[in-house]
This record gives C-alpha cells, structure tokens and sequence, in this order.
C-alpha cells in the first residue's frame, strides 16, 4: 500500500520529530560532559526512549520507501508509543521535573509524538485483518523490556521507573505492577483491533 502525499508528509513529521527528539538529548548530555556512548546507554535504560526510536525509524523508512508497513505492524508501534504517553502522564509526570531544553524533548516525547501517531493510525493506518490476538503478541514488547530494566537494575542499581524497583515497590508491588501494565497493554491494543473492526466493515 502506496502512502499519500499527506500520509507520506505526516509519517516524516513523526519522525523528524521523535528522532530529532532522541538527537538533541544526545548533543545536550554531550554537552554536559557525557561521551556518545554513554549517553546512548543511559538513554537506553527507558522504555519511553526506545519506543520513541522505534516509532520514529518506523516512521522513517515509511516515509523513504513510501509504502505503509502492515497493519500490525502500524498498530503494534501505535499501541507503545500511546502507552508511553498514557504511563508517563498518569503515573510519572508529577515527579518528573524536566528543566530548560529537557522540557520541550519530554514534551515531544510524552505528548507529541504518542498524539500525533494515534491520529496518523486513524487516519491512514491499514486496519483489515486485525484480530483480538494480536495484541496478546504486542504485549511481549513491555514485558521483554521490563525483564531487561530489572536485570539491568540489579547490575547497576539504577532502576529507570519505581514500578520496576523492587528495593521500593517490593518484588511483590513489581509484578503487581506488571500484570496490570500488560493488562493494560492488552486492553489498548484490543481497542484498537476494535476500532480497525468496526472502521474496515463494509
């Protein structure tokens, strides 16, 4: 599926944005005195920052092949970058403190991009064929990254979230919290899968 003119200038929108987001952290801890790679690795600790990578590459390489990826796919991508958005304003915001240049990154990571791709996916996203299966497959992406936070954490002893902290949350509170995250995963997925239903039916 060939995009339109319009589609093809949103998915590059998207992706200058998320992408030049993650760039300019990058200079900005250069600048502080960090090198590359470690900026890159701290950055990595977070699942907002590669869900953000994520939709932007994806978005990127829609925009130079201009053909649209499946409708998994698309929808796949769009249910963890709202999650993002939907995690972080819930659950993160008010601790969270961003300064100078920090705010307008988090708010282009938070808020801009999550937005701005839920609308693409409503507006050009394929939507035939999505099942209420395949959102059960979505959720492994969270789940796999949190094995992969907590592991890390226990290695270093910087966890990038309090849900994900068992020195805080208890193992307990962590896989309390886990279950409710992929449940929720699941359910934003499924009303998606809903959604594409009912707008791909004759």
């Amino acid at each position: 599926m060939y995009l339109s003119s319009t589609a093809r200038f949103t998915a590059a929108l998207i992706a200058i944005a998320a992408l030049g987001a993650q760039v300019t952290q990058t200079v900005l801890d250069m600048s502080e005195g960090m090198g590359l790679f470690e900026s890159l690795w701290r950055q990595a600790r977070y699942f907002t920052v590669l869900m953000v990578v994520t939709t932007g590459v994806a978005m990127a390489a829609m925009t130079i092949r201009g053909r649209m990826a499946s409708a998994g796919t698309v929808t796949a991508v769009t249910v963890w970058i709202v999650m993002v958005g939907l995690v972080y304003h819930v659950l993160l915001a008010a601790t969270h403190h961003p300064e100078g240049l920090e705010v307008t990154i988090n708010e282009i990571q938070h808020t801009a991009v999550p937005i701005t791709m839920l609308l693409f996916w409503l507006g050009f996203a394929p939507k035939a064929g999505l099942t209420f299966v395949q959102p059960l497959v979505w959720v492994a992406c969270p789940l796999v990254y949190a094995v992969y936070a907590i592991a890390r954490g226990m290695a270093d002893g910087t966890f990038p979230y309090f849900f994900l902290n068992p020195d805080k949350t208890g193992w307990i509170g962590v896989g309390a919290y886990l279950i409710g995250l992929g449940a929720l995963f699941y359910v934003a997925g499924a009303l998606l899968v809903f959604v594409a239903q009912r707008l791909a039916a004759p």
